[in-house]
């Protein structure tokens, strides 16, 4: 595979991520919750999730002819692509999450508190495989998905009565 559609590979995965989260976030939002804060949130999660779709898909377009320069870019592209399809935001987990039980909101929120968490470990690991003029962007978003950890950390406590 070249190093060319390794890039392309990993904005795949990442697009695959953010589209997986929104359909997660969308659908508990839908559902009766108890408190109207966490709907809020899950509606906001699912239209920044939406955000990261579209930035990840415009990074797919402008990287063009782009080279990984690391030596040894095959083997961490594998790590990253097993990293990405063992994150807890697969498809196959998305719809099963959603279908196989009612959960409630301190699940709920759980749920999206392991999402974020593999998502800024995705996007941290693939910061290097991108070209340098699009790490700003990577950084961006990992920042806002430690922002969306945070969001959901605390409402989550309040929720345990540790907050």
């Amino acid at each position: 595979m070249s190093e060319l559609s390794i890039g392309k590979e990993l904005l795949e995965l990442a697009i695959e991520i953010e589209k997986n989260g929104r359909f997660f976030y969308e659908v508990v939002a839908r559902l009766n919750r108890n408190d109207q804060q966490i709907v809020k949130a899950f509606s906001e999660l699912a239209t920044r999730e939406q955000q990261h779709e579209n930035t990840f898909r415009d990074m797919l377009v402008r990287l063009g002819g782009y080279r990984p320069q690391q030596q040894h870019a095959g083997e961490h592209y594998q790590y990253i692509r097993d990293l990405a399809r063992s994150s807890i935001f697969t498809g196959e987990r998305v719809q099963a999450l959603v279908t196989d039980k009612p959960m409630t909101d301190l699940e709920a929120l759980e749920i999206g508190i392991g999402f974020e968490k593999d998502s800024i470990l995705f996007y941290s690991e693939m910061r290097g495989m991108v070209p340098q003029q699009e790490q700003d962007i990577v950084d961006i978003i990992s920042n806002e998905e430690r922002k969306h950890l945070s969001e959901l950390a605390y409402m989550a406590g309040r929720l345990r009565g540790t907050m």
